[in-house]
């Protein structure tokens, strides 16, 4: 890592201590890290900065202990029996402190671009964006009128419903590393045409984050998939049990 990305992860590292402190008093943040009131409260204050170590101390029990349980708490289910993420899609300061943690679980000077689908997971790719100081490349279900070039990929969702993706060929050049973000992963088949047209680019996928996904569709995901880097998902959701009234 860079002296620049070690010391933008150790700022961000405080900056969650910030924002646990908005809910936690210094003795029950002192319980959840190991560490004195007072030190953290030096963190809190910025008087000085957590070392890298204690950074991604920080960083991983906030993922593990806190933040998974407040995007879970976000999430609801549909009177359909579906998932509805719009709560944690439209929090832009959760989604913020995801991004910190995107940016602390990928390698900074890996990511080039940030790649995503149109709609729900624009509001994090940008947030990711911001993070990395990248840009963001979206696939859309329709072609912009704007662009003049674009690299196209068929999307089988079911017999019934196959639709194509788009994405402009000025949004990703040859060679660059490409770090694809989503909302919510129910079967893959999304990430998979993203990763299909980053491929068609001639870029590198260096990983895949999504917010959520349902249980058992990552493994499988990274299976099908097979790429040479992370594929990973804040919160893991069971099936939802469908309740049927005849």
């Amino acid at each position: 890592m860079s002296r620049v990305a070690d010391v933008k992860s150790r700022i961000s590292s405080v900056e969650l201590l910030s924002t646990l402190k908005k809910n936690y008093s210094y003795k029950e943040l002192s319980a959840i890290l190991g560490l004195s009131a007072p030190i953290l409260s030096r963190y809190v204050r910025g008087h000085v900065l957590p070392s890298a170590a204690r950074s991604e101390k920080f960083v991983a029990v906030f993922r593990e202990k806190l933040l998974r349980k407040i995007v879970a708490d976000q999430v609801k289910v549909t009177a359909d029996g579906s998932y509805d993420m719009t709560r944690a899609v439209i929090d832009v300061g959760l989604l913020r402190q995801i991004a910190k943690v995107v940016y602390s679980e990928f390698s900074p000077s890996q990511v080039q671009k940030i790649l995503t689908m149109e709609v729900d997971g624009v509001p994090l790719a940008v947030q990711v964006a911001d993070e990395f100081n990248v840009n963001v490349a979206i696939a859309k279900g329709e072609r912009d009128l704007g662009a003049e070039e674009f690299y196209e990929q068929r999307v089988i969702y079911s017999p019934d419903s196959v639709k194509y993706l788009y994405l402009s060929k000025s949004s990703i050049k040859k060679g660059e590393h490409v770090l694809i973000v989503d909302d919510f992963v129910r079967t893959g088949i999304t990430i998979d045409a993203l990763v299909k047209l980053a491929e068609k680019a001639r870029a590198r996928v260096v990983g895949v984050f999504t917010i959520a996904s349902m249980e058992q569709s990552l493994p499988k995901l990274k299976e099908r998939l097979r790429l040479n880097c992370p594929v990973e998902s804040l919160v893991s959701l069971p099936p939802v049990q469908r309740h049927y009234n005849f």
